[in-house]
């Protein structure tokens, strides 16, 4: 039969004259791509019949493992009849045979395509045409007439009757040689195609068996990683305990020996000048032994911070404005004493509220401003380092007074908290600062040590680092639920916790009860402006970070 006439073509030249009844199987060239670094060496090849994305991210067809490279640096692809290529809104730019491309142009290939400055470069060239499989696309095109049996004018010629017609799997009696042919030529593919596909069917499994393998591997690895943070973290909790006990004790040693040495110069007692210089020697021994071991603490926090990366590392996650989130709740956590690795899901979820609750409200923005139009942060930071405390309590006033020095609160069974630090009366005699005649009554009193911001954040520090040092077991979180005064029963249940920071913390703490509404609502405020506190316009705000130029 000479009616149904079959050839395959790769591409049709604008000049070419062809069979109306002839069927024409086509697809466009496919590229090969070579990965070129920067000395010029060929680091991998590539072949791509459709579209094709490089980048550093390794959910890319080609991953490039190089900071100059963006995450998602470039996308090639077929369309409008030729190879275009798109800049993913690079950072560092994507240039063809030096020239910058701002954003999409048409490829004049064999061409060289160079990823920032990296040196980087990828060989982007036409491979020979691409084999065609059971699927590709049937098209009939249109030509100079040859005479056509009259019998079968009426046949249909439609892409799925003749696609029915060449891969049915017996032959019709009225087929033509072409089409018999094409079928040979199809059947013969598919012979070969099965045996390759048993090849790749066997490697896709090997593949699956490997990869179970090194996932059940990075699973070994990601649990030893962090069972070897965790413990770090908690040692170095020890640490910090110890060392905020010894400084309390060195500078209550140190005042003794110095009002020792006022009575001697004021009431002249005999006491042996040898006596004295063996309590100085001892003193700043004791001095350099904590400086030894804050050096000690500080190189273990990096030694820690490296084992987190290193869990982390094993973790695949993709970023995201959520995991940018968490991240900085797992910093404002870590920072504060609780340990990151053990973040509970619920407790993202609820800082996450309050972040809400203060993006509803102007009150964070006004007390920032408050806090560096009256130059307040520089005194709190520095006291702050001084005692070896958290820098995120700079946010406890926030919540306390939101900064107002002259600040005064209810009249309670347990007094009256006046300053910025809402001290009460006892508390702040207790830690250096006369409460002045009206220590009691809700009124100003310029005589009271609590209205000076100076003598109130020195007092309200200390009293911190007390509670951090004894019932909190350096967990800044149970430091904040100490602090309020809006339930006492909170300290009863922090006292009834074991005294170490492996059993005392803030996490353990909310298993084991439940957190009165007025404490949690003070401790996440708290928390949550923190948070907020270190990226501010991410979060919506218009201050700078409070904490940018101190170091942690």
């Amino acid at each position: 039969m000479n009616d149904d006439k079959t050839v395959f073509k790769p591409t049709l030249s604008g000049n070419a004259v062809v069979d109306e009844d002839r069927t024409v199987i086509f697809k466009p060239d496919a590229l090969n791509v070579s990965l070129v670094g920067s000395q010029g060496e060929i680091i991998a090849a590539y072949s791509f019949s459709d579209r094709f994305t490089a980048g550093r991210s390794l959910d890319n067809s080609i991953v490039i493992k190089n900071d100059v490279v963006s995450r998602h640096h470039l996308e090639v692809k077929w369309e409008n009849g030729g190879w275009w290529i798109a800049n993913l809104q690079s950072a560092n730019g994507l240039y063809i045979n030096g020239r910058l491309i701002q954003q999409k142009e048409k490829l004049n290939l064999p061409c060289s395509v160079a990823l920032g400055l990296s040196g980087i470069q990828l060989k982007i060239q036409l491979a020979k045409h691409a084999e065609n499989d059971d699927q590709t696309q049937v098209k009939v095109l249109l030509a100079e007439p040859l005479p056509v049996d009259k019998s079968h004018a009426a046949r249909n010629l439609s892409q799925e009757h003749i696609k029915s017609r060449l891969l049915a799997e017996e032959a019709a009696d009225d087929m033509g040689d072409y089409t018999l042919m094409v079928r040979k030529l199809i059947h013969e593919d598919r012979v070969v195609r099965k045996k390759g596909y048993k090849k790749i069917i066997w490697a896709l499994g090997s593949l699956f068996l490997l990869s179970l393998g090194l996932a059940a591997y990075q699973q070994i690895a990601l649990n030893n990683a962090r069972k070897l943070a965790i413990d770090m973290f908690y040692d170095i909790k020890m640490l910090e305990v110890g060392l905020s006990q010894a400084d309390i004790k060195l500078e209550e040693s140190a005042e003794t020996l110095d009002k020792t040495m006022r009575a001697i110069s004021t009431e002249k007692l005999r006491i042996e000048q040898e006596q004295l210089k063996l309590e100085q020697e001892k003193i700043a021994a004791e001095r350099k032994r904590m400086l030894q071991d804050r050096e000690r603490l500080a190189n273990m926090k990096a030694k820690y911070r490296q084992y987190v990366e290193e869990a982390n590392s094993l973790r695949l996650r993709f970023p995201t404005k959520a995991q940018y989130e968490e991240e900085l709740i797992a910093k404002v956590a870590r920072e504060l004493g609780e340990s990151e690795l053990e973040l509970p899901e619920d407790f993202v979820v609820e800082v996450r509220k309050y972040i809400q609750y203060w993006q509803g409200s102007s009150r964070i923005q006004r007390a920032i401003e408050t806090l560096e139009k009256n130059s307040l942060l520089p005194i709190v930071i520095d006291t702050l380092k001084k005692h070896g405390m958290p820098l995120y309590f700079i946010y406890l006033p926030l919540q306390e007074s939101n900064y107002d020095t002259q600040a005064i609160g209810p009249e309670t069974k347990y007094g009256v908290a006046k300053g910025a630090w809402q001290l009460l009366a006892s508390t702040a005699q207790q830690y250096g600062v006369e409460p002045g005649p009206l220590a009691n009554v809700p009124e100003y009193d310029e005589l009271d040590g609590r209205f000076d911001f100076n003598q109130a954040t020195q007092a309200g520090i200390k009293y911190l680092r007390h509670i951090y040092s004894t019932e909190a077991q350096a967990s800044g979180l149970l430091v904040m639920a100490s602090y309020n005064y809006g339930d006492n029963r909170v300290k009863g249940m922090i006292n009834k916790m074991p005294d170490n920071p492996r059993d005392k913390n803030f996490w353990k703490f909310l298993q084991q009860y439940e957190l009165p509404k007025e404490t949690k609502d003070y401790v996440f405020y708290i928390f949550s402006a923190a948070v907020i506190g270190e990226d501010p316009q991410h979060f919506g705000f218009k201050f700078n970070p409070p904490l940018f130029n101190a170091s942690q």
